[in-house]
Parts: structure tokens; sequence; C-alpha cells
């Protein structure tokens, strides 16, 4: 079970927009992206809307957290999911600037994920090994 704490979460929402990118035009893509995935009717008379974009962005950031979570443990497979969470994002990162079916809000906001998830990695390692170096005097 210890691989699959090293397994980058936000590589699924990236897998799900890439699953229905790549088989539509942009223009296609920004219309599904635009449409209601659930829509409440607040008791102030306000009707409360949310696009299947920003459900997709919800979950990255909901992901985002478990992996911030994740990122205070200071093990092997915390080592590992960081190298492979840089690694997807520079392919995030790559898809985003070469491919126009991935040049949307939704997926940049996803690839900011990925970077947040890295840097916070990197820095709660950075900071964790630091205490465990003992420095001979």
């Amino acid at each position: 079970m210890g691989w699959f704490r090293a397994i980058p979460l936000l590589m699924f929402p990236a897998i799900l927009y890439a699953a229905v990118a790549m088989t539509m035009e942009h223009s296609a893509i920004r219309a599904s992206l635009d449409q209601i995935f659930l829509s409440l009717n607040l008791p102030s008379g306000a009707i409360f809307t949310v696009t299947r974009g920003h459900a997709l962005t919800m979950l990255a950031a909901g992901l985002l957290f478990i992996e911030v979570i994740k990122s205070t443990s200071t093990s092997t497979a915390s080592l590992v999911e960081n190298g492979l969470a840089f690694v997807v994002f520079i392919v995030a990162f790559i898809f985003f600037l070469l491919n126009p079916a991935f040049g949307t809000i939704e997926f940049a906001l996803i690839m900011a994920m990925m970077l947040i998830d890295f840097m916070a990695g990197f820095v709660v390692m950075t900071i964790s090994s630091r205490r465990d170096v003992a420095w001979a005097t």
C-alpha cells in the first residue's frame, strides 16, 4: 500500500481533462466545460450554478489539500511522490504550451495546483531534513 502514497493525486484531474480534451476541438472543449454540472436554488433566491469546469477545478483543489497533507511525511514514498509530481507538472506544462486543447483556464489552474503541490513537498522536505541532520560542533 506504500506505493499508493507515491502516486500524485493531481494527475487524475489532468488525466480526466485529457481524456475529454483529446477527443474534441478547442471550441467544443470550452462548450463542454461551460455546461452546467450542478444548479441549486438558495434560500436567498439566488441560483447557485457550478459548471463542469468549476467542478473539475474544485476536485483538483480537494486533491491538492490531500497532497499537502501527504507532503508532511518524510518517507521514501513522499520523496518518490514529490519527484513524480514534478514530472507530471512538466508534462502538463508541455501540453499547455503546445496543444491548443489544453489552453483553458481550468487546465491552467490544475497545472498551477501541481506546481504548488511540488513546491509544498519540496519546502516541507527541506525543513524536515534540516531537523534530522545533526551538525557537529
